[in-house]
């Protein structure tokens, strides 16, 4: 599944929030980071079609609102359904969407990110982990050949991050997944590219390339990184911060 991202240019109010970003990316799983306002989620609300802007946006060839039916989108904030089930949580999106394929599709997404077993506990009753993977199945069960993680491991606990990364090292393997995070730190397999914005395009390439601290001092006012055999530990701060 191939995304291509050409000269995208979003303004809000007047005022350039991202100016002629242009990257493609296929099956493979592409780390997007940047200092706070570099444009991040914009960049994933284009991608989307839900806000207006310059330049092409392509989803193995589909370049209009017809490209959105591939794509799955889990946000920054999860709102918890107060009466939902996990079943239902990701069952009845893909009812709207996808019709009779729906019971199949929220079957397979809840076995994929090993929930099934929980299909009829309340969503509330879910730790943050289980409900990131309850997101992604959901975003699965909808279309999610191409996957938009807008920072899905800030504020989940030492086990959900680690069952969120496995879960995404699986995904990666036939999907294309971008993910948004603060985070630059990351397990070696696990990010084939790394794009850093900052309301525009600085560095697009594999990590070896981009995790340098002379690329991303270009952006961040401390940069401290470090190559272990486990991956990479970055230490950044932006330039707004004391």
């Amino acid at each position: 599944m191939s995304l291509r991202v050409e000269h995208v240019t979003v303004y809000r109010q007047g005022e350039v929030v991202l100016h002629d970003i242009s990257f493609t990316a296929s099956k493979e799983f592409v780390l997007i980071a940047g200092p706070n306002g570099a444009g991040k989620t914009t960049l994933f609300l284009a991608i989307l079609g839900v806000i207006n802007h310059e330049g092409r946006i392509c989803i193995n060839g589909e370049c209009g609102p017809e490209r959105a039916q591939r794509i799955g989108y889990v946000p920054q904030i999860l709102l918890r359904e107060s009466y939902a089930t996990v079943w239902e949580y990701v069952y009845l999106p893909a009812k709207f969407r996808k019709g009779r394929e729906a019971r199949r599709r929220a079957e397979e997404a809840l076995r994929t990110v090993e929930l099934f077993e929980l299909r009829d506990r309340p969503i509330t009753a879910l730790s943050g982990g289980q409900l990131h993977r309850a997101a992604i199945a959901r975003a699965l069960a909808v279309g999610g050949e191409v996957l938009l993680l807008d920072e899905p491991l800030a504020n989940v606990d030492p086990q959900g991050r680690v069952e969120l990364l496995r879960l995404l090292r699986d995904l990666k393997k036939d999907k294309t997944i971008l993910m948004t995070s603060h985070e630059l730190s990351l397990p070696s397999d696990l990010a084939d590219k790394i794009l850093i914005v900052n309301k525009k395009l600085v560095a697009y390439g594999p990590p070896d390339a981009v995790l340098r601290e002379e690329v991303l001092s270009r952006v961040y006012r401390y940069v401290k990184v470090a190559k272990t055999q486990y991956g990479y530990v970055c230490v950044t701060e932006d330039y707004g911060h004391h």
